[in-house]
């Protein structure tokens, strides 16, 4: 049905996530920068941010299960729609003295619409794409999110130095509008599924045939998942905690070479779009050990340039380079991961898995920055044998997922040989 990578429904649903991820960065950078401002606090912001990521975390599940029993495209259009206005509302009750409870109550509710929101998107992927074209799409999705994320700042910033938060929030709203309507005229092929009783007896067979499914059914997914909640409980750590503690504290270099570091990993981040894309069928899944243990190779660099304390720009250079290559990497195996894990899932399903994609990845990257976050207050006078540490316990991850997704691998080549899907 779908020969093309940008067929029409596709091609729609990538403009209508460039338009809302971009409302996205830029209300979330607006309120950032709001809050400081009033406050003068980094800590309350962070906090904030912290406990506003708490529903996601929670809900992401139940968001898996409504994107498998309500056609996805009516999920996307409702919640863009009702980010919307909320965003207009939250715009009349802002104000200096009401900044932190409105900013508050606003990234929670955000948060909740995400949960529900980007389970949908993830699963819309499979059913808009062939097979054969899973990880050039994904890749085009990951491209579009680091692009919103590089670019969204930039042109926040300048909005926010020129005119104040409030025409980026409308600015923002807009966008959501603007998405919706786009959406509304996109199609996903849907199938209902029969209805089992009251919500809690759904909800409860849900959850029940989506654990069995990838437990026992496919358990490469539950331990796709479990090595890819490992990485980034290490790797996600050591760039958002350990790079600017390494840069700004140990080096004591400025923030605008700080933010120059930030800027080429941004820039690696859609290049390993790009690189998914170009080696969509050249790279085969039973190498993806080898990109985690890769990871752990090259934060070795950076620790035995703090090992043998050399110059404090060699030391930045190595820091820049290492950390921009491995979000190359990072990008390259999370799109093959999650496009391995679409192929082996059914359409009845694929919400759910996908949400539980989510999940993990959020549980295990705030576990390891709060960690992170100790151990380099710890080993501060030894940031060496941290990182040296780190690098290998991830290097035998790598090594020890090798189990996992060589059979996979081949048993996918063998479905493909006699005609078969997994």
């Amino acid at each position: 049905m779908y020969e093309k990578l940008f067929n029409r429904n596709f091609t729609m649903v990538v403009i209508g996530q460039i338009i809302s991820l971009f409302g996205n960065v830029i209300l979330r950078f607006a309120l950032s920068l709001y809050v400081l401002d009033i406050t003068g606090s980094a800590t309350i912001f962070g906090t904030i941010l912290a406990v506003s990521m708490i529903p996601t975390i929670i809900l992401s599940p139940f968001g898996g299960m409504m994107a498998d029993r309500i056609n996805r495209r009516n999920i996307m259009v409702a919640l863009d729609f009702l980010t919307a206005v909320l965003i207009f509302i939250f715009s009349i009750f802002l104000g200096d003295n009401t900044a932190v409870v409105a900013i508050t109550i606003m990234l929670i509710l955000l948060s909740l619409i995400q949960a529900f929101y980007q389970p949908s998107v993830q699963s819309s992927v499979p059913l808009l794409q062939k097979e054969n074209h899973y990880v050039q799409a994904n890749a085009v999705v990951n491209q579009v999110n680091a692009l919103a994320n590089l670019l969204g700042p930039i042109l926040g910033g300048f909005l926010y130095g020129f005119f104040g938060a409030y025409p980026i929030i409308i600015i923002s709203a807009i966008c959501f509008f603007l998405s919706a309507i786009l959406e509304i005229f996109i199609h996903i092929p849907f199938t209902p599924l029969k209805k089992q009783g009251n919500l809690l007896g759904i909800v409860k067979n849900d959850f029940k045939v989506s654990m069995r499914f990838i437990g026992k059914e496919k358990p490469f997914i539950l331990k796709s998942l479990l090595y890819t909640g490992g990485m980034t409980f290490f790797v996600v750590a050591i760039a958002t905690v350990g790079m600017p503690y390494l840069i700004r504290i140990t080096l004591g270099l400025s923030a605008e070479l700080y933010g120059v570091t930030e800027a080429f990993m941004g820039f690696a981040g859609i290049l390993g779009g790009v690189g998914a894309g170009i080696l969509a069928n050249k790279f085969k899944a039973h190498n993806l050990y080898i990109l985690i243990s890769m990871i752990g190779l090259l934060i070795i660099p950076i620790g035995i340039a703090f090992l043998f304390d050399v110059p404090n720009m060699v030391s930045y250079i190595t820091i820049t380079i290492t950390f921009s290559i491995i979000q190359f990497v990072v990008c390259i195996f999370t799109i093959f991961v999650m496009s391995s894990i679409q192929q082996k899932t059914p359409s009845s399903l694929i919400g759910k898995v996908m949400s539980y994609v989510t999940t993990v990845t959020m549980c295990s990257q705030p576990l390891g920055q709060a960690i992170y976050g100790v151990l380099f207050d710890w080993f501060s006078s030894s940031l060496y044998l941290l990182l040296l540490i780190t690098a290998i316990i991830i290097i035998f991850l790598g090594l020890l997922s090798k189990k996992t997704f060589i059979p996979v691998s081949y048993t996918h080549l063998r479905a493909h040989e006699t005609g078969r899907n997994l």
